[in-house]
């Protein structure tokens, strides 16, 4: 069976008080009995009774104040108190004490089965918020738990996608360096054969063989692409700047685009304007401007190579500005452009942009900031802020 309901009377008229006592425990409730503020703060603490029937006028304190100082514990806050006065009894000292934290008021006198309905009334409403503060902490409890597992999950994902990543570029660069070092020599040593040991005797002979060597020389151009392609090799012998440079003399090569690049280095961590500065300052030498954690420069070169591929098939641009600044806590980069522009919202809602949601997941792998700002005729400017502290927790290499 359950426990019988407690309940704590304070009230400093001892008739009043042994009246009241019986009554309820006559209906079954267990009553803890107080006589002044005192004594019933003490008890309220030590007892936590489910109900406190409090007297306004006690000989040491006012029932208002104790029910302030019964609301504002710690340990008692939850009790549920109700006021009791054959004086207070107006509308004003009946909001005071509502106003105070009380959870009822009853003005005396009162019958005696009124005053039971009142208690058992109290009580089915104390037992509904105990039931529903048990149900809001459960489900706190559970979508707390649900909350760390779907973080645990998603920390999982992106460490494989990382690693996805990781393994791609890994195999890039193993291709490209098979192409270059054992296909590109193979047929190096094919075209040293041919010019060796073939001496046509006849111009058709000659012209057979200067065709040969033609289709052989388009072959090692090709090879020599390809393996440019999957992942050029001065990125990790010689490092991002390098690869930069290299990679925008060719793409005004092929595209007729030129490409303004300045970049910056600061040893303090990053300030408010490190963005605007790395627009406007001058570019430090090359060789003062650090090797970054190798995770970081392949996702800068591969979100550049992108970004500029973009540019050439949709700005209608001729020039375009390329900035790179880095600093003790942080690498960024701004591809800047006045041509044609878009809407990037609905190019990633659409997903028609696979290059842009590769940039953005690229940055995003490595808890970066991927800000990209277009419109219709105003040209475009992408932003990427990537922390250098989670690229060496990672690990440097790829």
């Amino acid at each position: 069976m359950s426990q019988p309901a407690k309940i704590l009377i304070v009230d400093d008229n001892p008739v009043v008080l042994f009246a009241v006592a019986h009554l309820l425990k006559s209906e079954g409730f267990s009553v803890v009995e107080a006589a002044t503020g005192k004594e019933g703060l003490a008890r309220a603490r030590a007892e936590a009774p489910d109900l406190v029937l409090l007297d306004v006028m006690l000989p040491d304190t006012n029932g208002v104040e104790l029910c302030r100082q019964i609301k504002a514990g710690a340990d008692t806050s939850q009790l549920f108190v109700v006021l009791l006065s054959s004086i207070e009894t107006s509308p004003d000292s009946q909001v005071t004490g509502l106003e105070a934290g009380a959870d009822g008021y009853i003005a005396r006198p009162i019958e005696n089965k009124e005053l039971v309905a009142r208690v058992q009334a109290m009580l089915r409403i104390k037992r509904a918020e105990s039931a529903l503060r048990k149900a809001h902490d459960e489900l706190e409890k559970r979508v707390a738990e649900r909350t760390e597992e779907l973080s645990c999950a998603n920390a999982a994902l992106k460490a494989l996608s990382q690693r996805l990543v990781d393994v791609q570029e890994a195999e890039r660069r193993f291709v490209a360096r098979e192409l270059h070092d054992e296909i590109g020599q193979m047929v190096t040593g094919l075209k040293l054969v041919l010019e060796t040991s073939l001496h046509p005797s006849d111009a058709d002979g000659q012209s057979a063989l200067d065709e040969a060597m033609a289709l052989i020389n388009d072959l090692m151009e090709r090879v020599r692409q390809l393996s440019i392609n999957l992942r050029p090799q001065m990125l990790d012998d010689l490092g991002l700047l390098t690869a930069l440079d290299w990679h925008f003399k060719r793409y005004f090569k092929q595209t007729g685009i030129r490409v303004q690049f300045k970049h910056s280095h600061s040893k303090r961590g990053a300030g408010s304007a490190e963005r605007g500065a790395a627009d406007s300052a001058f570019s430090v030498p090359q060789s003062e401007f650090p090797r970054l954690p190798a995770r970081l420069e392949t996702a800068i070169f591969r979100i550049v190579q992108e970004a500029l591929t973009n540019a050439a098939r949709h700005a209608r641009i001729k020039e375009l500005s390329v900035r790179l600044w880095a600093n003790a806590e942080q690498a960024g980069l701004q591809v800047r452009d006045e041509g044609a522009g878009f809407d990037p919202a609905e190019a990633l809602r659409r997903g028609t942009s696979t290059g842009l949601s590769g940039m953005k997941e690229r940055a995003e792998l490595l808890g970066g900031e991927f800000i990209l700002e277009s419109t219709a005729g105003g040209g475009t400017c992408l932003t990427v802020e990537l922390p250098l502290s989670q690229a060496v927790e990672g690990g440097g290499g790829i």
